[in-house]
Parts: structure tokens; C-alpha cells; sequence
């Protein structure tokens, strides 16, 4: 199958998956006026037995909607990583490993010390390649957590974007943590600062005027970011910070290197229908975003690799 048959298939889905959400939607909407007549009807001793059957249609309606729903969403996710991704991503990496729906792990997450504390990952499009003498792994990730509101819970979105994990040759003691400052107040630095150091950590500068006014660099033992903190890697990531829109969270513990990408788009995603008119404008679109991810994988390189 041509890659313009396939892109073809794919769009034919993705409009059905929208004709299906619509009707979801709709017979959702409809369920809630059909649910609130039943006990208005009941008491005016009506026939209450008529909305109550259309409910029960509705629901039916509305579950199976939601199932067809899923199922397409799994297999578009499926097709354009077989079909696309898997090829792009072998057109600039070694690729070792392509896992549409495996995530890199809860604990490796969790452990970094990047995020709040989360209950629940959510992830896609996992793989493993070597770049430029780097070994890394890199999947989209949604990590939520539960909070108590009143007598209700919530899911509180505590990180939305990619997340790569690599390794490097010598080990640090504790952990090192890079942030990038884009879109954050003096106010909100001074008060994450505060925060880093209820936590045991201290910050720390690198000597560099401009990457310091564009990262933050805390260290639990100090004097342990200097491994990190190289002339060569100081000056990429400064450049990084000009040319990468997404902002940037980086933690060093051992040997293991987190990085991850807030973005509220993920890497890879699955694109609306009219980005879908052309194939190799619609394979445009993921070299781009795997464009940026090398480059942020590339300022890595300055570190001593694994």
C-alpha cells in the first residue's frame, strides 16, 4: 500500500471516529433531558415509560459510540506507527525499539524527581534509538494525580509532553535538577527555589550569564552539577532555549539522564483530518517534530555517553 492509499485509509477513520464522537455526544446530551422528564412525567401520571425506553436506547446508543470511538483511536495510533512513524524515525536514528503503546515506566518517572507527586501515566509511541553516539528512549506522557476538592476528587494534570531518558559514563551524588525559566516570574522562580530547598537542594550557577538567566540548576550535594554543567553543554543548551519552544525539565541522578518536554501537543500525535490532505506534507509534519527532539537530544552529546 502506497503511503497516499494509506494516508487515505487513516483519513477515512479519523472522519468516522469524528461522525461517531458527534453521535456520542448528541445521544449523551439527549440521555440527560430524557433521564430529567421520567420523574416530571411520573408524577403528572404520564406515560414515563416511553422516555424511560428512549434513555435506555440512548445509553446503548451512546456506550457503543464511545467503544467504536477507542477501537479507532487504537487503531489509527497503530497504522500511522507501522505506516509512518517507524519509518521517519529509522530515516535519522538507529532505531532499536518501536512500542506504539508502551510507556518508559512509573518508577523511573517518579524517581527523577522532575514532577509533583502522580498517581496514573498515560502514555504512547515508545521507542529506543541511538543518535549521534547517544543511546536514549523517548515516549509521549500524561502523569495525573488525585486530589480531594470538597467531597469530590479530581484529576489534576501535573506534566503533559515527551519524556527522555538516556545515560551517561560517570555517576553523580544525589540529583542534579536543570529547569528551564521560559514564561516564569522572578516572584515564581524565587518561590520554586524555596520549595528545591525544603526539599535538600541547593542552587547553583554555572558561570554563564546567559545560561543562568534561562535555567535554574539545583543540586542536592553541591559541586555534582559541574559533570552536567560542561562549557560545550552549557553553550547548547543556551542555544536550545532560543531554538526549542518547549520548556525543558532535566534531571541527573547516577548515570540516568530524565528530560522532559512540556508540550501541550504530543510528539508524534495523531493529526487533525485536514492535515491529512497530503502525504508527504502530512509526513512534513512528523520529521519536524522529530527534528526537535534530536535537537534537544543532540545537546546531550557534550556529556560523556554510555
Amino acid at each position: 500500500m502506497s503511503d497516499t492509499e494509506l494516508l487515505g485509509k487513516l483519513k477515512a477513520k479519523k472522519g468516522l471516529q469524528s461522525l461517531c464522537r458527534t453521535i456520542m455526544y448528541l445521544c449523551g446530551s439527549l440521555s440527560i433531558v430524557a433521564l430529567i422528564s421520567i420523574p416530571v412525567l411520573a408524577k403528572k401520571d404520564g406515560p414515563w415509560f416511553i422516555p424511560a425506553l428512549i434513555l435506555a436506547a440512548l445509553l446503548v446508543i451512546t456506550l457503543s459510540m464511545w467503544v467504536i470511538v477507542n477501537h479507532i483511536e487504537t487503531e489509527l495510533e497503530k497504522e500511522l506507527g507501522t505506516g509512518f512513524i517507524e519509518k521517519i524515525l529509522s530515516e535519522k536514528v538507529d532505531l532499536l525499539e518501536y512500542q506504539p503503546f508502551k510507556t518508559l515506566g512509573f518508577d523511573p518517572l517518579r524517581n527523577s524527581k522532575l514532577f509533583n507527586l502522580f498517581d496514573k501515566i498515560e502514555g504512547s509511541d515508545y521507542f529506543r534509538a541511538a543518535y549521534n553516539g547517544v543511546n536514549f528512549e523517548y515516549c509521549d506522557a500524561i502523569l495525573t494525580s488525585r486530589e480531594k476538592f470538597g467531597d469530590s476528587n479530581t484529576n489534576i494534570t501535573e506534566f503533559e509532553g515527551g519524556v527522555i531518558r538516556m545515560k551517561i559514563s560517570n555517576p553523580v551524588k544525589g540529583t542534579v535538577i536543570v529547569k528551564q525559566n521560559r514564561n516564569k516570574s522572578a516572584a515564581s522562580l524565587e518561590e520554586a527555589a524555596k520549595k528545591m530547598a525544603k526539599a535538600g537542594f541547593t542552587v547553583s550557577n554555572s558561570g554563564n550569564d546567559e545560561f543562568d538567566k534561562a535555567f535554574s540548576v539545583m543540586t542536592e550535594i553541591e559541586g555534582e552539577e559541574k559533570i552536567i554543567l560542561t562549557p560545550e553543554f552549557v553553550n547548547r543548551m543556551s542555544r536550545l532555549s532560543e531554538e526549542v519552544s518547549s520548556r525543558l525539565f532535566i534531571s541527573l541522578q547516577e548515570n540516568d539522564i530524565t528530560v522532559a518536554i512540556a508540550k501541550s501537543e504530543d510528539f508524534f500525535d495523531i493529526p487533525s483530518v485536514h492535515k491529512m490532505e497530503n502525504a508527504e506534507k502530512f509526513k512534513g509534519l512528523y520529521r519536524r517534530q522529530l527534528e526537535e527532539l534530536l535537537t534537544i537530544v543532540n545537546a546531550f552529546t557534550a556529556i560523556p555517553q554510555n
